[in-house]
């Protein structure tokens, strides 16, 4: 849109430039127009808020640095960076006893676990206990159907009855061969009196028949009678010795009835004894822990039905790494601790270090069997088993934040003359609060216990104390000194300077 200016008579077109906006209603008497530059106007309130956003963050810092210095934080340095002095935490070597440990995780085991299971197969028709209940041993916790096993008993005891009969019927046929053989040998015995008494006639005849006092036909008459009686001699023996045999049989018989009744007693008795396995009884005393059939359940031998656990004693296992495993003997101090239950630490000692390593994880089992009285302790519970690998009663020792470990090595920062210098040592025995130095520190230095993340190698240090510990009346304690940093001097001339 262009404006006209008048100039006595010529007319002259003013073209508005870019970026003004002409307003037929902002024009003045003398014929002047007035435009706006919208743009310029707003670059201008954006320089605006950039200049207060700056002076906004400018007195931002000025209070933050204000506040950290009120508040008396003593990691301020004002010293530039060349000469800066970094706030650390100073300790002195120093020989202590000390006991090297490691800490697993570890688990509560039951001191003894039992599963119960049938010994035959059957319906369970009854569970008394639950999980939670204590059972002693032989206490029945447990009953089958007993219908099948109640008629095996009585077929048993049938089979009984019928070979005891069998061996009553063996004796007194044994009885009737004995009285058959002394039949046998009374007539045995008649017999010979009779031909003792037929051979003496004989003989008499013969002597009278040869002086010719008899006749021939008496003299034969009596040795015939002499040879009858010695065949009624020899069949008397013959039937006694069958009669002998016969007793001797029929002994033998009897012997078999015995045996029988003896094998007839004895199913009867494990018919008694399996038809008492339908009442299932727990064989160690200990808690239900969980059921794992339910009444109604067809069982068979081998099917667990109910597992019970003893836990008035308890065993705490750890898996310890291969590498600490030798340094762990039985006996060693155990201080266990309970996670998220508020209680104190349990101080036990090592039972039992098992014997294998897992090749899989590479570790062995360390226990320790404790009591557990009110069952403080639950199978299955979690808990941090602290073992002690050794102890020494006077060492070279540094605080453990003091040791720094990197690719396998150790080092710490030892100061002299208020300058940090890095220093490979050798470690021992260590804890979580002491390390033992074997090599690299002769004793009586100061080392870096905390603040030597951003040291190196000649750097400057100011010692910051320690932060003093709650008090026991629950009052916050003591304000700590701050230290002080002045502008450090340059390195070649002094060494660093730390107010208290």
């Amino acid at each position: 849109m262009s404006v006209e200016r008048k100039t006595g008579e010529d007319v002259q077109v003013v073209e508005p430039e870019r970026g003004f906006a002409a307003n037929p209603a902002l024009v003045s008497p003398n014929g002047w127009h007035r435009s706006i530059d919208l743009g310029r106007k707003g670059s201008s309130l954006l320089k605006l808020a950039a200049v207060l956003g700056v002076l906004a963050a400018g007195a931002w810092a000025y209070y933050a640095n204000a506040s950290v210095r009120r508040h008396g934080t003593g990691m301020s340095v004002r010293a530039t960076p060349a000469t800066a002095a970094f706030p650390v935490t100073l300790a002195a070597v120093e020989r202590t006893p000390i006991a090297g440990t490691v800490t697993y995780p570890g688990t509560v085991v039951p001191y003894n676990e039992e599963d119960i299971y049938p010994r035959v197969t059957g319906r369970i028709v009854d569970m008394r206990v639950y999980p939670g209940d204590f059972v002693r041993p032989g206490q029945v916790i447990a009953r089958l159907d007993s219908v099948e096993l109640t008629s095996r008993v009585q077929e048993a005891e049938a089979m009984l009855a019928s070979a005891e009969a069998n061996r009553a019927q063996m004796e007194a046929d044994l009885l009737g061969a004995h009285h058959n053989i002394v039949q046998m040998e009374k007539e045995l015995a008649m017999v010979e009196a009779e031909l003792t008494y037929a051979r003496s006639v004989a003989a008499r005849s013969e002597r009278l028949f040869a002086s010719g006092a008899v006749s021939r036909q008496e003299y034969e008459n009596d040795r015939s009678m002499a040879a009858s009686l010695e065949a009624r001699r020899d069949a008397a023996q013959a039937r006694l010795e069958q009669a002998r045999a016969m007793e001797a049989a029929a002994r033998k018989k009897v012997e078999a009835g015995r045996a029988m009744v003896a094998q007839a007693r004895a199913a009867v008795s494990t018919a008694n004894v399996v038809r008492d396995y339908v009442n299932i009884t727990a064989s160690s005393p200990g808690y239900v822990v969980k059921r794992l059939v339910a009444p109604g359940v067809l069982v068979q031998p081998g099917m667990p039905i109910l597992k019970i656990a003893q836990v008035d004693r308890v065993r705490l296992q750890a898996n310890v790494g291969e590498k600490d495993v030798a340094s762990i003997r039985v006996g060693a101090p155990v201080v266990v601790n309970l996670v998220g239950n508020g209680h104190p630490p349990l101080r036990a000692r090592v039972t039992t270090v098992f014997p294998f390593v897992d090749q899989g994880a590479r570790t062995a089992v360390v226990e320790a069997v404790v009591e557990n009285n009110g069952r403080r302790l639950l199978p299955g519970q979690y808990v941090t088993m602290q073992l002690v690998t050794g102890e020494r009663a006077s060492a070279p020792t540094v605080p453990a934040s003091a040791v720094i470990r990197t690719g396998g090595k150790a080092r710490v920062w030892v100061v002299q003359d208020g300058r940090a210098e890095p220093r490979d040592v050798a470690t021992g025995l260590e804890n979580p609060e002491r390390v033992e130095i074997t090599r690299g520190l002769a004793g009586g230095e100061r080392v870096v216990a905390r603040g030597h993340e951003v040291l190196f190698a000649g750097a400057r240090v100011t010692e910051y104390p320690v932060e003093a510990p709650a008090r026991p009346d629950g009052r916050a304690p003591a304000a700590a000194k701050v230290p002080v940093t002045v502008d450090a001097p340059a390195p070649s001339t002094e060494g660093s300077h730390a107010g208290h």
